[in-house]
């Protein structure tokens, strides 16, 4: 997973998501649907596909409305205005996602004074609040959280403005962030983190993917730099370090 976000952070550019997102799709992607426009970072392997399309009849690409009752039968009414009945006894999921669904106000991630954290979206440091969490208080602790300083994103706001742009933003954010974090934070931290996807691998292709990224974050962090920079201007959104709120 660093390969991968290390590659994307070297080819967006804050202007290229279209480009960008056919290459992490001919390159990486697994997919059941013609297309993905909303991708958001979601994991998927071959197996799993494979048995979601073994027990499947029939693919929509639409959005469910609704389910309505009508002369003693159960439709599913679409965004499109389509409509179809599905048979008694039926299950309806909603997969629809929880992340960056409520209106919170902004809070910086660090106080004035140093001594209070933030976890939420309106100003992210990095993609997930659970990596948040974990670096932020560790630079906390450190007394290094102002020091750093990490870039924030305005996630939510960025959301509403481009769904296509969003995840190779995030993208941006994290590598170039944990870039600054790695910096300042002893190892004991990058190896004690229960997080980090890579673990997913054997030990040895971690450690190589680990030796790329701390050979290689320094050099790449100013192209991160420029392309999070250019986010913010093409969209009018809070994306730098905190001086910018």
């Amino acid at each position: 997973m660093t390969g991968i976000f290390m590659e994307l952070g070297r080819r967006f550019d804050g202007t290229n998501e279209t480009d960008v997102a056919t290459w992490l799709r001919d390159t990486y992607g697994t997919w059941l649907t013609p297309t993905a426009g909303n991708y958001l970072l979601g994991l998927l392997s071959e197996s799993e596909n494979e048995a979601i399309a073994t027990g499947l009849n029939e693919v929509i690409m639409d959005h469910v409305v609704d389910a309505v009752d009508r002369n003693g039968e159960t439709d599913l009414v679409f965004r499109s205005g389509s409509a179809k009945t599905i048979q008694p006894g039926s299950w309806i999921v909603n997969c629809t996602g929880y992340m960056l669904r409520g209106d919170h106000p902004y809070e910086p991630y660090v106080s004035d004074s140093g001594a209070v954290v933030s976890v939420q979206p309106r100003s992210a440091t990095l993609h997930l609040t659970s990596y948040m969490g974990y670096f932020l208080t560790h630079l906390l602790f450190l007394d290094k959280l102002r020091e750093v300083p990490p870039y924030e994103l305005d996630a939510p706001d960025l959301r509403k403005k481009s769904t296509a742009v969003f995840p190779y933003t995030l993208g941006s954010l994290a590598m170039h962030n944990l870039s600054l974090i790695v910096d300042s934070v002893p190892n004991k931290v990058l190896l004690d983190c229960g997080l980090d996807l890579d673990r997913w691998y054997p030990l040895l292709r971690r450690m190589i993917g680990t030796a790329r990224f701390m050979l290689t974050h320094r050099r790449g962090r100013e192209h991160l730099r420029q392309t999070l920079d250019t986010v913010r201007e093409r969209f009018d959104v809070r994306c730098g370090p905190l001086s910018y709120a």
